[in-house]
């Protein structure tokens, strides 16, 4: 079936409406969610975590939103009091501490 009109570009009404769901998509989605309901739920999701921790937070990173929504107009200032003491023990205090380790730099 040719879903172009005869001056180039779709026929009106032709093919699914936007944003409709893919029937397929939505099918797998509920036989996966089947299948983790049968093997544990979360109780089996912890377990994959502590034994695939890397394929964890892969999974993790997909189901996260990529997109952060807010208030644009909303101006949040962050304030930290000035040194008070000395300025070694300000810092031990309020600088965010390291995470992980610093690997040696090349020369």
């Amino acid at each position: 079936m040719d879903t172009k009109s005869k001056h180039g570009g779709k026929r009106p009404g032709s093919g699914r409406k936007a944003g409709t769901p893919n029937k397929l998509t939505s099918t797998v989605k509920m036989m996966i969610l089947g299948a983790l309901d049968k093997k544990g739920g979360q109780k089996w999701l912890e377990a994959q975590m502590d034994e695939y921790p890397q394929a964890f937070m892969t999974l993790l990173g997909k189901i996260i939103p990529t997109q952060v929504v807010g208030d644009m107009s909303y101006r949040f200032v962050a304030r930290m009091p000035p040194p008070e003491e000395n300025t070694d023990e300000w810092l031990d205090r309020y600088a965010p501490k390291q995470t992980h380790p610093q690997h040696p730099t090349k020369q």
